[in-house]
């Protein structure tokens, strides 16, 4: 609400606020309140707001009413039910992980089984020379601590 707002409720329904209509009087008093609470300081902001809590009537009625009929409702026992649509991504995710962990396992069994013909081939290619002659060579010597 704005002062023209206001100011024509004023108009409308007359000066006295608190014969106005329940909606239009919230809204004028939050409206007079708010340039009330402009004016003062933090803490006197929070403590007027606090009073003003506390001062507005509340129908408990309701509330307990409300409460006593929730109490009041039979309550279902629903068994849960299964679903297989929420089954689907972890059982995708538990057989994709199965399947990666399969295919390293995998992979180091047969890297252990595979001979050092490529580390001898690619040491041959660094060295020089082809790999049938680096037996032949001195570094195969110094590996069983001759010199060159």
């Amino acid at each position: 609400m704005n002062r023209d707002e206001f100011e024509n409720l004023k108009v409308r329904f007359g000066p006295d606020i608190t014969a106005w209509p329940p909606p239009f009087r919230q809204e004028a008093l939050l409206f007079l309140t708010g340039h009330r609470l402009a004016a003062l300081s933090d803490d006197k902001t929070l403590d007027y707001l606090v009073l003003e809590a506390a001062k507005t009537p509340v129908d408990e009625s309701v509330l307990v009413r409300h409460v006593m009929t929730r109490i009041a409702m039979p309550r279902r026992r629903t068994r849960p039910k299964i679903d297989p649509r929420l089954w689907s991504i972890p059982a995708t995710a538990a057989s994709m992980a199965f399947v990666v962990t399969l295919s390293a396992a995998s992979g180091y069994w047969a890297a252990r089984t595979q001979n050092d013909t490529s580390d001898d081939a690619l040491l041959a290619f660094a060295v020089g020379v082809p790999p049938a002659g680096l037996a032949e060579t001195s570094i195969g010597t110094q590996e069983e601590g001759g010199h060159p």
